[in-house]
C-alpha cells in the first residue's frame, strides 16, 4: 500500500504554505543561534576557521535543510514525490548542465564585477551603507576560511560551502520555494524567476545579486526540466566547488585580484568563448528536454 502523509495541513493554500515555510525558517534561525552560542563564543567564531565552518554548517542545516524537510512532511501528502528525490536520473541533461556551469564561470565573474560597480542614489545612502556592511561581514567570514590554506582547510570548505550549502539551499529554494510559487501563480517562468530572486536576496550579498539571480534561474529550470532534485543539487555543489578551488589556488595572488576585477575589456575572448559554449549547452539541455517529452507522449 502506498505510504501517504494524511496530516490535515497538506491541504494548505499556496500563500499559507509560503508563510508557514518562513515560520519554519525563522524557527530554524532561532535554533541555530542558540546552538552556535552554546557551542562557541562570538569571539571564537570570528577568529577560528574551524568554528566558523561549524557555525555555517549548523546555520545551513537549521535554516534550510530542517525547514524544507519539515515543511514537505507536514504540508505534502507524498513528501518524496513532492521533492522529486526518487524520479528518473537524466544523465544527458546532467552532463550538459555540468558543461554549462563550468563554461559560464567567466560570465559570472564579469557580471559580479559590474554588479559591484552599481551605486544607489543619494536618497538611498543608508540602504547602500547597510549593503556595504553586509558585504564586508560576508567577505570577512570567507577570508577567515580561506586563510586556512591547508589541504584539510580545502576539504572542510568544500564540505560546508559546497556540499552542505548546495544540498540545503536546493531543498529549500527549488524544492520548496519554487514549487510554492508555482502553486500560487500557476506559471513555471514566474515560479523560477521569483524563486531565483528570493534565493539571491537571502544571501545578503547584494553586490553579487544579479549573477546569483541568473544562477538561481538556471537551477530552477534544471529542476523543472529534470523533475529530479538531485541534478540541481549536483550543479549547485559544483558551482560552489569551482569557486572554492579557484580561491584556494589563487588566494592572495595577483591572479586572484584579476579574478575579482574580471572586466570584459581585459577578457574579451574568454568571455565570448564562455558565452558561445554556454548558449550551445543550454540549447542541448533544452533539446534533450524536448526529445524526452516527445518520447513520453
Amino acid at each position: 500500500m502506498e505510504n501517504r502523509n494524511t496530516n490535515i495541513l497538506h491541504d494548505m493554500g499556496g500563500w499559507s504554505q509560503f508563510f508557514f515555510l518562513w515560520f519554519l525558517f525563522f524557527s530554524g534561525l532561532m535554533l541555530a543561534s542558540v546552538a552556535v552560542l552554546l557551542l562557541m563564543s562570538p569571539e571564537r567564531m570570528m577568529n577560528s576557521a574551524a568554528s566558523m565552518r561549524m557555525a555555517m554548517a549548523i546555520q545551513t542545516i537549521c535554516l534550510f535543510v530542517v525547514p524544507a524537510l519539515a515543511f514537505t512532511y507536514i504540508c505534502q501528502s507524498r513528501p518524496k514525490e513532492y521533492l522529486k528525490v526518487e524520479n528518473e536520473f537524466k544523465l544527458p541533461l546532467l552532463f550538459f548542465a555540468i558543461v554549462f556551469i563550468v563554461a559560464v564561470q567567466p560570465i559570472i565573474l564579469a557580471l559580479s564585477y559590474y554588479n559591484q560597480q552599481l551605486s544607489l542614489p543619494d536618497s538611498l545612502a543608508p540602504l547602500e551603507e547597510w549593503m556595504k556592511n553586509s558585504e564586508a561581514s560576508a567577505s570577512a567570514s570567507l577570508n577567515l576560511l580561506f586563510e586556512d590554506h591547508t589541504i584539510f582547510g580545502l576539504i572542510f570548505n568544500l564540505l560546508v560551502l559546497a556540499v552542505v550549502a548546495g544540498l540545503g539551499e536546493e531543498l529549500f529554494f527549488r524544492g520548496c520555494i519554487q514549487q510554492i510559487m508555482q502553486k500560487i501563480f500557476k506559471n513555471t517562468h514566474a515560479a523560477v524567476w521569483l524563486g531565483a530572486v528570493i534565493f539571491s536576496a537571502m544571501h545578503f550579498q547584494f553586490y553579487g545579486f544579479f549573477p546569483r539571480v541568473l544562477l538561481g534561474a538556471f537551477l530552477g529550470y534544471i529542476f523543472v526540466w529534470s523533475a529530479n532534485i538531485w541534478i540541481p543539487v549536483i550543479i549547485h555543489t559544483m558551482h560552489n566547488a569551482i569557486n572554492i578551488i579557484l580561491t584556494y589556488i589563487l588566494y592572495k595572488t595577483p591572479e586572484y585580484d584579476q579574478m575579482e576585477a574580471f572586466t570584459f575589456d581585459s577578457n574579451t575572448i574568454l568571455i565570448i568563448s564562455s558565452l558561445v559554449v554556454s548558449v550551445i549547452s543550454l540549447f542541448l539541455i533544452y533539446r534533450n528536454k524536448i526529445a524526452r517529452n516527445l518520447k513520453t507522449k
